[in-house]
């Protein structure tokens, strides 16, 4: 006998209360405490219906106010997932089929009421698995809005202070670009570039998280463009330059002169970096890195060979499956490194495989098809003589943006606090030709900025052009009207693709 606080629900359709008791009792040989509504017509079966949970729904076909298909049409018309089981002392075989088809959970004779017992047992067995499935569901619900909010809020945390440094980084090359005589100038814009690679990755990587239905196939989704693949290669190396010279190893280039693919840039670095870094890790201090770029009859084929321990044999159709870590001694990590890069290189139309030698090192090289495109081009614009209001309560954000657009040639304002700048806008000592404003802020969000500035008794205030930043855009978009502003940007900001939102509202 089952022993369990769980207590059986049962809704009877039964006219006979006498039946009704001995089918109960019948039931308590499944050993739980049996609570039971009998109802003997339509209307009182209707009632009942919708009052308690019902674990099953018992019909003797011997009730004659209405009939067993009336019934189950009122349980399926009102979507109630409800096992229905009919009890009866004689049907024939096309209306059990009917009756099955119509979702009848089961149909037990009286001469064979035992099956009643095996019937109810697997309906309940069925309605714990179903409970437990629900609550499982539920707490992956939770976790992963959980999840959303966390990331939400460390991303927008993250990309202000991304702003200020992608944004001093574009500033110090333009220096650099205008002292190009000076002896520091070629070492600036170096060290500039590479902080601006460094952020371009990073805001790839937060999109990648924010991105609520990525998934393993969401790595496959590509942004190709025609790349130069040494560039690919001096970045990779440029990234990984302090382990090498920590560690005194050599790197071996060899490299198919102004070589170009039509390849999602991006990606194929983080393939590039994955696997040298790998052989970074497992070569020794002094040891040697061959990189390459071998041209075959359609593909190029790249390649990462290492001095380390090598792989064992047993490894080698194991290194890019998901979580796997293999057995030599002192690999770390999630385990996911390789199997990502797998998904990159197939998206690509290549593929990617490893060889070696224990003891002498690993080969891990991959192939990319030949395919090419026409580039295309951005270029600086030149300064405006404009006035531009900025409101963001960061200030490092805010005041790097107002430093970048002055040094544009911009007329520049800046406010903390919204209110201060509608204040300023309402009294005419800042009639500004642009607004830049930021969609989250703790004491009044873009959009109340907005609404408040289109009530503002002055012309010029309340047809001056908006451009709102947000590291929300889909949130600004969704509680924004869109005759509040005139774009949107996406944070962290390029200097590049404000200033060209700027100038199609600002006349040169």
């Amino acid at each position: 006998m089952v022993k369990t606080d769980r207590v059986l629900q049962i809704l009877s359709i039964n006219e006979s209360e006498k039946d009704n008791r001995e089918i109960l009792q019948h039931l308590e040989c499944l050993g739980y405490p049996i609570q039971c509504e009998r109802v003997s017509n339509l209307e009182e079966f209707l009632v009942n219906l919708e009052l308690l949970p019902w674990d099953v729904v018992l019909f003797m076909s011997s009730t004659s106010t209405f009939t067993s298909r009336e019934a189950l049409q009122h349980i399926k018309k009102n979507n109630y997932s409800l096992p229905f089981v009919l009890i009866s002392d004689g049907i024939g075989e096309e209306e059990v089929a009917n009756l099955m088809k119509a979702g009848a959970e089961d149909v037990v004779l009286l001469s064979r009421s035992h099956r009643l017992l095996q019937v109810v047992r697997r309906v309940l067995r069925e309605s714990e698995v179903k409970e437990k499935e629900a609550k499982a569901s539920q707490i992956a619900h939770q976790a992963y809005a959980a999840r959303e909010q966390m990331l939400a809020i460390v991303s927008h945390d993250i990309k202000n202070p991304l702003s200020a440094v992608q944004l001093e980084a574009q500033m110090l090359l333009k220096v650099a670009e205008r002292h190009a005589k000076s002896p520091l100038a070629d070492s600036v814009k170096i060290q500039a570039n590479r902080i601006l690679k460094t952020t371009d990755r990073l805001k790839a990587l937060i999109a990648d998280l924010l991105d609520k239905n990525k998934n393993e196939d969401g790595l496959a989704c590509l942004s190709k463009s025609e790349s130069c693949i040494s560039k690919i290669f001096q970045d990779v190396l440029d990234s990984n330059r302090p382990l090498i010279k920590q560690k005194h190893l050599t790197i071996q280039t060899h490299f198919i002169s102004e070589l170009k693919l039509d390849v999602d840039e991006n990606k194929i670095f983080q393939v590039l970096c994955n696997l040298l870094s790998n052989a970074i890790k497992f070569t020794p201090a002094f040891g040697v890195i061959d990189l390459r770029v071998e041209e075959s009859v359609n593909d190029y084929i790249f390649s990462v060979v290492d001095t380390g321990p090598g792989l064992l044999a047993t490894d080698l159709n194991l290194v890019f499956e998901k979580y796997w870590t293999g057995g030599v001694e002192g690999r770390s990590g999630t385990g996911l490194g390789l199997f990502i890069c797998k998904i990159i290189v197939e998206a690509h139309g290549g593929q990617i495989r490893v060889e070696n030698q224990p003891e002498i090192g690993s080969r891990f090289w991959f192939s990319l098809p030949k395919l090419s495109r026409t580039p295309e081009f951005s270029h600086w614009i030149k300064d405006h003589k404009q006035k531009i209001l900025i409101i963001d309560d960061d200030e490092d954000l805010r005041e790097v943006i107002a430093w970048a657009l002055g040094k544009e040639g911009y007329a520049v304002h800046t406010y903390s606090d919204p209110e201060e700048a509608l204040e300023s806008l309402k009294n005419g000592r800042h009639l500004p030709h642009l607004i830049v404003v930021d969609y989250q802020m703790d004491d009044m969000n873009g959009t109340d900025f907005l609404m408040h500035k289109k009530m503002i008794d002055l012309q010029q205030v309340r047809e001056c052009p908006v451009v709102m930043i947000s590291a929300s855009p889909d949130e600004a978009l969704n509680f924004s009207s869109a005759d509040l502003y005139n774009e949107i940007l996406t944070k962290p900001i390029d200097l590049e693709a404000l200033v060209q939102k700027i100038k199609k509202y600002i006349e040169v």
